[in-house]
């Protein structure tokens, strides 16, 4: 089995870079997601860098979990303003082998100075990480993240979580477009969405809400963590079934695989952005338990001898 690395990872290492740079830390301003993206440009202008594609940017929500790194950088992003003091823009590329890699460019904003790069370690995405071929962010066209939080307040199933559960926190936000198809929603496969995972970072058994919105027309999707049509259509097929749905956060996931699908199958889990972060060959029992993983979105790819089955499940 091998894992791969997660945005949340990448965002470790940068609040640990932050830890040993407070002089900077302690300076920086929150800017709007739109802010960055000249510096951006004018970087992947200068690398020389073949076929650059912007697939992702993220930054780490109010609330890290990485205690001191989260003081520093002001907390992150701001659900009342949508600033955030550091924003994390992935770009795709090719090498000179004409191979798919992924670079990281990530920038805070000093006074006076302006934007600066965050220089990351070399080894802080490895050269492994899967970023599949997608669509660009249409980042001319997107609404800026102050706008998208006034689209995700204005959610009503987010201000009745939010009313009831007023210490949950997101805890990284991530801008992408989706690699396939949300059933129940009106987002379709390539759709640039936002992602916000809300949960009370000091109660794991504490309800959780998922929001999505279109970076384009504002339209929020929330999933709470009490089931749902949605959730069932989500999490149940004939093949493929999950023990309980969502999974809790900081649980492992059961996945159910029905007993003409178990033997000499093969099954591969990958996040919203095409990354896989989980596979198994060679399975012959019916239930298969799952790693814990970073609260989002997933789909399970099960090869059997009767074909492909797929399953999309939520770990709050």
């Amino acid at each position: 089995m091998k894992y791969r690395l997660c945005i949340t990872s990448i965002f470790a290492v940068i609040a640990l870079f932050a830890i040993q740079d407070k002089s900077i830390a302690q300076f920086t301003q929150p800017y709007l997601m739109k802010e960055g993206l000249t510096a951006m440009k004018k970087a992947v202008a200068d690398s020389g860098w073949k076929k650059p594609i912007l697939t992702t940017i993220a930054t780490i929500g109010d609330t890290t979990g990485l205690g001191q790194a989260g003081a520093l950088l002001g907390n992150g992003f701001d659900m009342k303003t949508g600033r955030s003091t550091l924003w994390v823009y992935v770009i795709s590329i090719e090498d000179a082998a004409g191979n798919p890699a992924t670079k990281l460019l990530a920038y805070i904003k000093v006074p006076i100075i302006g934007m600066q790069q965050v220089p990351l370690p070399a080894d802080a995405v490895p050269g492994d990480v899967p970023f599949q071929p997608q669509d660009s962010i249409p980042a001319a066209s997107v609404l800026n993240s102050d706008a998208i939080v006034g689209k995700v307040a204005a959610n009503v199933d987010y201000q009745s979580f939010i009313k009831e559960n007023p210490k949950a926190k997101s805890s990284f936000i991530v801008l992408f477009t989706s690699p396939i198809e949300f059933p129940g929603t009106p987002f379709q496969a390539g759709a640039p969405l936002w992602n916000f995972n809300f949960a009370d970072p000091a109660d794991t058994l504490a309800p959780s809400l998922t929001c999505f919105t279109h970076a384009v027309t504002g339209e929020t999707v929330c999933f709470g963590s009490e089931p749902t049509s949605v959730k069932e259509e989500l999490a149940s097929n004939d093949e493929l079934s999950m023990l309980i749905h969502p999974i809790p956060q900081g649980m492992n996931g059961t996945i159910l695989i029905s007993s003409q699908c178990a033997a000499h199958s093969s099954l591969e889990i990958t996040d919203l952005m095409g990354r896989t972060v989980y596979s198994q060959s060679h399975i012959e029992s019916s239930q298969l338990t799952l790693p814990v993983l970073p609260s989002g979105v997933y789909m399970a790819r099960l090869q059997h001898p009767h074909g492909i089955s797929s399953l999309r499940f939520i770990q709050q």
